[in-house]
């Protein structure tokens, strides 16, 4: 009777890893979508109050994709627009595949909550930095303030699609807060 109900485990074990696999993707893939529009809403209610829309994924995509300083960018170039658009989602969609694979793991393991909280810290940091060194002007064109504000709504978004499909992870969190 033992081996029968070992060989079901052991049956069902790679059907569990699986489908733990696709759940970490779907999530991944939407948490991206979620925080890539939070980002891309933000620089367009930026960019329409300036009164250009657009301007933003242009001015990036000028920058990043044919090496102009944000000073030559003076109108919006629609292919830009639709290129950087894409590259912003497929960046989006590693983070939010990251993300969900760490949230994962803090589900299965509260523990990895501080370590998961540091990754994400360090993370924004290091984007931050990495794109004021690589594209110091770009950043002082949008606005330290604007990026800084477009990262914290893209996070906030990501974690609470996250939470809003893990509440378990949220009892979790709440149980690590409150432990003395």
């Amino acid at each position: 009777m033992e081996s029968s109900s070992q060989s079901i485990s052991q049956a069902s074990s790679p059907n569990l890893a699986h489908a733990r696999a696709v759940s970490i993707i779907e999530d991944g893939i939407l948490t991206g979508v979620a925080g890539a529009v939070v980002v891309a809403l933000w620089f367009l209610i930026l960019d329409t109050a300036r009164g250009q829309m657009f301007f933003t994924p242009s001015l990036i995509g000028s920058v990043v994709f044919l090496g102009q300083t944000p000073e030559q960018i003076v109108s919006v170039n629609g292919f830009i627009v639709f290129a950087y658009t894409g590259l912003h989602g497929v960046l989006f969609l590693f983070a939010g595949l990251a993300l969900a694979g760490m949230f994962s793991m803090f589900e299965h393991n509260p523990q990895f909550g501080i370590i998961l909280l540091l990754l994400f810290l360090m993370f924004e940091a290091i984007l931050f930095s990495f794109a004021a060194a690589i594209f110091p002007n770009l950043v002082g064109a949008l606005g330290a303030v604007a990026v800084a504000s477009g990262n914290l709504f893209a996070a906030i978004a990501m974690f609470w699609f996250l939470i809003r499909r893990h509440p378990a992870a949220l009892a979790q969190l709440k149980l690590a807060w409150h432990e003395e």
